[in-house]
C-alpha cells in the first residue's frame, strides 16, 4: 500500500509525514530530468519542497519518488494527481483524521485573509480572554472556550448515492446512505443552505440530476423535502412488474406543459428501471420514445426528437428537460410576437376607417346645408336620420 511505503520510508529517513508526500505510478522509462520538470510543474506553486529519493515498486511496475515539504501539508491544495509521462500521476499523503484535516484547512484560510482563530472566535460571539496576546503566547494557551466552536463547525463529508441500481465502488445503496444523512442532518448546526450544498455534494448520476431539476423549479426546497423526494423516487419498494404498468399508463394530462409532464413522468421511470440492468443510455432511450408517444408537442419539437430517436442518440434527462423548456420559451415568445402583430393590424385597419369615415362625413351635412333646394328631390329623410354613406362614396372617389 502506497500510504505504507510513505510512513516506512520516512520512518527511515526520520521525517515527518506530514511534511512528505509520495508520488507512485511513475513510468521506468521516465528519466530524472523528466520526473524533476513534471514534480516542478505541479507543485512548486503550493510551496518550497525538495527530492529526497526514488525507487522502483515492483507491485505496479513503476517508480516512486518521495517529496519533502517546508511546512505541513496543506490539504486543501495538494492535487491528487499530477499530469505526467505516460499519464496521471498519483499524489500519496498521510491520512488525516476529520477533525484534524478541518482544522488544518480553517488554519491555511485564515493565514491567507489575515485572521486568527481569536479573531473568528470573537466575531461567532465566542469571548476569549486571549485577545490581545502574541501568536507565540496563544500558542502555549490551551483553548477550552474554542472548544464549542470547533464542534459547531465539525464536518464530515456524507456518503455517495448515485440512484444506481448496482452501486459503483465508494457508493451507497439508498438505505445506508439515507440512514447516514438523516443523522448527520440532525447534528449539524449550521443553516438550511449549507445543509442543502452538503446534501448536493453527496448525490452522483441520476439522483443528483433529478435533485438538480426540483430545486430549479423549487430553489426554496428544505432539506427534509430533498429527502423525501428521493425516497419517493428510490425508496419505494413496489413490485417491478407494477411500476413499469404505472409508467407505461402515464399520458399527458389536458393543458399541461410537457416540461412539467416530463418532471411528473422521471420518477415513474426511475422507479421502473431500478430493479432492471438497464444501460443509461437504454433508459435515456426509453423516456425519449415515451415523451414522443404520450405527449402532445409543436411540430418543431417533435421533428427534433423524432430526428434524435431516428439517429439513437437519446438526450440524458437534464438535456431532454433543456430542450423542451427551450422550445416552451420559444413558442410563448412567438404567440406574445404574434398578438402584438395582430394588435398592430387591427389598428392600421381601424384608422383606415377612420380616413374613409372622415372623408364621406362631409356629404350627408352638404346635403342638409342644401336642405332648402331639396324640394324637388324625389328622396326624402326623416327627421333625424342620416342618409347612407354608401351611395354617395363612389361619386366622392371619382372626383
Amino acid at each position: 500500500m502506497a500510504v505504507t511505503l510513505l510512513e516506512d520510508w520516512c520512518k527511515g529517513m526520520d521525517l515527518d509525514p506530514r511534511k512528505a508526500l509520495l508520488i507512485v505510478g511513475i513510468p521506468v522509462e521516465c528519466t530524472e530530468a523528466e520526473i524533476k520538470e513534471t514534480v516542478k510543474a505541479g507543485l512548486q506553486p503550493l510551496c518550497t519542497y525538495r527530492v529526497l529519493g526514488r525507487m522502483f515498486r515492483r507491485e505496479d511496475n513503476a517508480k516512486a519518488v518521495l517529496i519533502e515539504f517546508a511546512d505541513t501539508v496543506n490539504y486543501a491544495m495538494i492535487p491528487s494527481q499530477i499530469l505526467g509521462k505516460g499519464g496521471a500521476w498519483e499524489v500519496v499523503v498521510k491520512p488525516r483524521n476529520p477533525d484534524d484535516e478541518f482544522i488544518s484547512r480553517l488554519n491555511y484560510f485564515l493565514k491567507d485573509e489575515g485572521w486568527r482563530m481569536v479573531d473568528v472566535a470573537r466575531t461567532l460571539g465566542y469571548s476569549t480572554p486571549t485577545e490581545n496576546m502574541e501568536p507565540e503566547g496563544l500558542a502555549q494557551v490551551k483553548p477550552p472556550v474554542l472548544q464549542p466552536l470547533k464542534e459547531s463547525m465539525w464536518y464530515r463529508k456524507l456518503k455517495v448515492f448515485s440512484g444506481s441500481t448496482f452501486p459503483g465502488p465508494g457508493e451507497e445503496n439508498f438505505e445506508d446512505w439515507l440512514e447516514q444523512v438523516t443523522e448527520m442532518m440532525q447534528i449539524w448546526q449550521v443553516s438550511e443552505v449549507e445543509k442543502r450544498r452538503r446534501l448536493l455534494e453527496s448525490l452522483h448520476g441520476s439522483a443528483l440530476s433529478i435533485m438538480r431539476v426540483l430545486q430549479a423549479n423549487n430553489d426554496s426546497m428544505t432539506v427534509e423535502q430533498c429527502l423525501d423526494a428521493l425516497k419517493e423516487i428510490f425508496g419505494n419498494k413496489e413490485e417491478w412488474r407494477t411500476s413499469q404498468f404505472k409508467f407505461l399508463q402515464t399520458f399527458q394530462k389536458s393543458g399541461e406543459k410537457i416540461s412539467v409532464f416530463l418532471l411528473r413522468l422521471e420518477p415513474l421511470l426511475q422507479r421502473a428501471v431500478q430493479h432492471s440492468s438497464m444501460s443509461m443510455h437504454s433508459t435515456d432511450m426509453i423516456r425519449l420514445k415515451h415523451i414522443l408517444a404520450r405527449a402532445s408537442m409543436a411540430t418543431t419539437l417533435r421533428g427534433k426528437l423524432e430526428l434524435l430517436d431516428q439517429r439513437g442518440c437519446p438526450p440524458t434527462f437534464l438535456e431532454l428537460v433543456k430542450l423542451i423548456r427551450d422550445e416552451e420559451e420559444w413558442e410563448t415568445t412567438m404567440a406574445v410576437t404574434n398578438e402584438k402583430e395582430r394588435q398592430v393590424g387591427r389598428g392600421h385597419r381601424a384608422s383606415g376607417r377612420q380616413v374613409v369615415v372622415e372623408a364621406t362625413v362631409p356629404m350627408p351635412q352638404a346635403i342638409v346645408q342644401a336642405g332648402p333646394f331639396s324640394e324637388s328631390s324625389t328622396q326624402t329623410f326623416p327627421e333625424g336620420a342620416v342618409p347612407s354613406l354608401k351611395r354617395r362614396r363612389l361619386p366622392l372617389l371619382l372626383r
